[in-house]
């Protein structure tokens, strides 16, 4: 009879065993029957990569209790920048190693060849259904960069810059000290930055402040450049509608002309024209000697590290922002940011049960979702103090919470992002109307396929920095910027400028579509 027992046990244990496993394929990514625990399984690039972190405990809590589901949380943490991208096409060569949701940046060429194999899968009906946080969130213009003319959607972007990121940054203290007004045109913004390298705004009777400094990219004299409604790293639309690489417009050598007078002044940092690293940047505008730079909006956080660290070493210093100068004509315009995204999510074709993925990442775009992960608990791990927001962990505990692990994923810019005060919020917005007259020149290509700029685009390039910051330096002529220009169409700039307008022309008719499939396809499910 004991025997009896013991087999039927056996045999229902086995059997149990067997539906188990049924139930799961050999990635381990969990039932798919829509009633069971799922295994989601997500590859992530951005903070501490804290495996088994509190982060991901509180977002499967948060997910099983909104989404009706249990769903455990799988971090597939890829590896340094370096070997990122071959972890990426590793796990994307085959279906049962990929993650059910793929972090990827910079992959154009892989991208297209996963979107024509099969291996990632359309979320337009899934957006429809389950999305409504992500198509809400995402701008129209963010999502027709993301848009298959063919009515699909491969890919939504992980993380989007606000349309304006970047202000000029200009000392209020020495403004108020050497009694000079606010500077409204690039000419008065010139004589401020003379006055604060040669009038001593410090007055420690030394010779050791400079009026400008920055990294080194055109972006760090965006005053100069878009004051002149130019940008040598666009390509630019010209008044008569053609497209022209901005880098051989004329205004740029007038503005290149300008930059070498005030380096030979002095009042240019010289190691902008150096390769710089971000941390020296920050070191360098903290460190108080610095009269103005063009640095990012969300430096007016009093909890952002470079802020602190100003206020440490100059407890009486104070950075003000201003307006974009404006240029000979009367032109001014801030730095605009190209709303497309410069890392994206896609969900690959080795998921069991894609809606409930998306329904995942809608979740996730969540403002309540996306606070959690980011920032914990509010009273446990930070407070909001007058409206403002203060953490009570440090940056190690944090480290150690997974706080920062799911950055990247749909990381929303808004109010969800506590950081911001409201006045940085405000200073956002108003950053996004005044990059708004460059934006409308700046053409920002929807296309992957660029075979002319990939085969010529290095070339010209590396020509193009050899003698902007040559002529900046003072080690080159002015004129070198027309020898550039000269050179420039047998490099492959012919080639260039001709793709880019069949692109630009490609794309305008193709947003027309868009917006007609927009408006059927998004726009009615919000």
């Amino acid at each position: 009879m004991k025997k009896g027992l013991l087999s039927l046990l056996v045999i229902v244990l086995a059997l149990s065993s067997f539906l188990a496993a049924c139930s799961k394929d050999s990635s381990g990514k969990g039932s798919d029957d829509g009633t069971g625990p799922l295994k989601v399984s997500l590859a992530l690039m951005g903070g501490p990569k804290t495996p088994d972190s509190w982060a991901e405990k509180a977002l499967e809590e948060d997910l099983t209790e909104h989404l009706g589901r249990k769903i455990d949380i799988n971090n597939v943490f890829l590896p340094g920048w370096e070997d990122a991208k071959t972890k990426i096409n590793l796990l994307m060569s085959d279906k049962k190693e990929m993650p059910d949701v793929m972090w990827h940046w910079d992959m154009n060429k892989e991208f297209n060849s996963w979107a024509k194999n099969g291996a990632l899968v359309d979320l337009v009906p899934y957006l429809q259904k389950d999305g409504k946080n992500i198509i809400n969130y995402y701008s129209k213009e963010t999502l027709f960069y993301h848009w298959d003319p063919s009515g699909k959607i491969f890919r939504i972007p992980g993380d989007v810059s606000e349309p304006g990121t970047m202000t000029t940054l200009i000392r209020k203290d020495w403004l108020e000290k050497l009694n000079l007004e606010v500077p409204k045109t690039l000419d008065e913004y010139i004589d401020v930055l003379r006055a604060f390298t040669k009038n001593d705004p410090d007055g420690n009777g030394k010779a050791d402040t400079y009026g400008l400094s920055g990294d080194n990219l055109y972006r760090s004299f965006a005053p100069f450049f878009y004051a002149y409604g130019a940008d040598p790293d666009q390509f630019i639309i010209q008044d008569d509608g053609t497209v022209k690489y901005g880098a051989t417009m004329p205004q740029v050598k007038e503005v290149l002309g300008i930059l070498q007078g005030l380096y030979k002044e002095g009042v240019i940092d010289p190691r902008m024209v150096s390769p710089i690293e971000q941390a020296q940047v920050d070191d360098i505008l903290a460190s108080g000697k610095i009269g103005s730079m063009y640095r990012w909006v969300a430096f007016f956080n009093p909890d952002f590290s470079v802020h602190q660290s100003f206020k440490s070493l100059n407890p009486d210093g104070e950075y003000m922002q201003i307006d974009p100068v404006s240029g000979p004509d009367g032109f001014a315009s801030d730095l605009p940011s190209d709303e497309i995204g410069w890392c994206f999510l896609s969900v690959t074709a080795g998921a069991k049960d894609p809606e409930t993925v998306v329904k995942v990442l809608d979740r996730i775009a969540s403002p309540e979702t996306n606070k959690l992960i980011k920032f914990g608990k509010e009273g446990e791990h930070y407070e909001i103090v007058d409206g403002q927001y203060k953490s009570k962990v440090g940056p190690e505990e944090k480290n150690k919470l997974g706080l920062g692990n799911y950055d990247w994923y749909i990381q929303r810019k808004d109010e969800a992002n506590l950081e911001n005060t409201p006045e940085v919020i405000e200073l956002f917005n108003e950053r996004a109307k005044s990059s708004m007259p460059m934006r409308e020149k700046i053409v920002f290509f929807k296309s992957l396929d660029r075979p002319a700029w990939v085969e010529y685009g290095a070339d010209v390039t590396k020509l193009r920095d050899e003698t902007f910051w040559g002529i900046i330096s003072g080690e080159l002529p002015l004129s070198a910027f027309d020898d550039f220009v000269n050179q420039y169409p047998g490099l492959g700039g012919k080639e260039i400028d001709e793709e880019a307008n069949k692109l630009y022309s490609e794309q305008d008719k193709q947003y027309k579509e868009f917006e007609k499939w927009y408006d059927e396809n998004i726009e009615a499910y919000k």
